[in-house]
């Protein structure tokens, strides 16, 4: 009987292990690399928050390497020759892949956070889903970096004539943005991600925009001194996408980067508020209601403008600007703000 009962188990035990012999190894997480621009490195903000990605990514199949960079242009170049399968830029250095999420952060078109949470989490639609990928390229998510304000050297610099004739920091290639400064009678001085904060802290510039976390990052309250402050009005908005070139990655993949990035929305604009709650609120400046409207339709005829204007210079900054994009962001700021004088004015974007 003992016997008998031994060789079942026995076939059982060898069919087991004849079983497991014979079924695939479960496969390894592929690695890519990973090229992120962060202005502080691997201690920024953007950088620790990508570590939350990248452990989304190995659960769905990729395994990221990180690399940090503290200038992006190194991360464009990389990216293109090769060494980065993924790469991770400001929108404006996505302008060199794709117009459309590139678009996000055009003068003015995104006033609200509550703005660009309603588009972020719109861009796994199918709609515009087919906007992501362009030229080769596609975006494998967009995450926010915090609304951009003016910094100023004179919180007197409140209203929109107080701009003209002062000295102001435009990124190389941000002709939009030079649209802007040269519309209001400023002056642009032309600068990179890697020396705006100089050109402001050394008073090269009397103003200069960035998220409210430069004040501290990058310690922009030594520009702005004793009279200083930052307008407390966003002129855009910054984010940082993903960028990968078609077939890098496979179309489930793309699908769940997207979704891992939209996930981390409330993380990022948590940590974002910190940075503003953390500039004494006496370095705030508040604009008045009729300011807050002049400074709107300002921005708002600085996009047409630029979009309308037949001097290259405009055609050069009026090229960064998708035209679906612009669209979108209209309709989501009257959606939000219905009230707004744009949403039944004929000249609209």
């Amino acid at each position: 009987m003992n016997a008998f009962c031994r060789i079942p188990l026995t076939l059982t035990v060898l069919a087991g292990l004849f079983f497991l012999a014979y079924q695939p190894a479960l496969a390894a997480p592929e690695k890519k690399q990973f090229c992120v621009f962060d202005v502080a490195g691997a201690n920024g903000f953007v950088y620790q928050l990508l570590r939350e990605y990248q452990r989304g990514a190995v659960s769905s199949g990729v395994a990221l390497d990180m690399q940090p960079y503290t200038d992006e242009d190194q991360a464009v170049r990389d990216f293109r020759q090769g060494r980065c399968d993924l790469v991770a830029l400001t929108d404006m250095g996505v302008r060199h892949f794709n117009d459309f999420t590139g678009s996000i952060s055009a003068i003015g078109a995104v006033p609200r956070y509550e703005d660009l949470r309603v588009l972020l989490y719109g861009m796994s639609s199918p709609r515009i889903a087919t906007h992501l990928s362009q030229d080769g390229y596609e975006v494998l998510g967009v995450a926010p970096m915090g609304a951009a304000y003016l910094f100023v050297n004179d919180r007197g610099i409140n209203h929109v004539a107080a701009l003209e004739d002062k000295h102001i920091t435009v990124f190389e290639g941000h002709h939009d943005a030079r649209h802007m400064v040269e519309f209001v009678g400023a002056k642009p001085v032309t600068a990179k991600i890697s020396n705006f904060a100089h050109l402001f802290n050394s008073g090269q510039a009397d103003i200069s925009y960035a998220p409210a976390a430069a004040w501290e990052v990058l310690e922009m309250f030594r520009g702005a001194g004793d009279r200083g402050g930052i307008i407390r009005y966003p002129v855009g908005q910054v984010t940082v996408q993903l960028v990968a070139r078609e077939g890098t990655f496979s179309p489930e993949f793309v699908r769940e980067s997207r979704k891992l990035i939209a996930r981390l929305y409330p993380e990022a604009i948590r940590v974002i508020r910190q940075f503003e709650d953390r500039i004494p609120a006496e370095r705030w400046v508040d604009i008045g209601a009729e300011d807050m409207r002049e400074y709107q339709e300002m921005l708002r005829q600085v996009r047409i403008d630029l979009l309308s204007g037949k001097e290259q210079k405009n055609q050069l900054a009026a090229a960064v600007y998708h035209e679906d994009m612009m669209t979108i962001l209209r309709k989501i700021r009257c959606y939000t703000n219905p009230g707004a004088s744009e949403c039944s004015d004929q000249d609209r974007e």
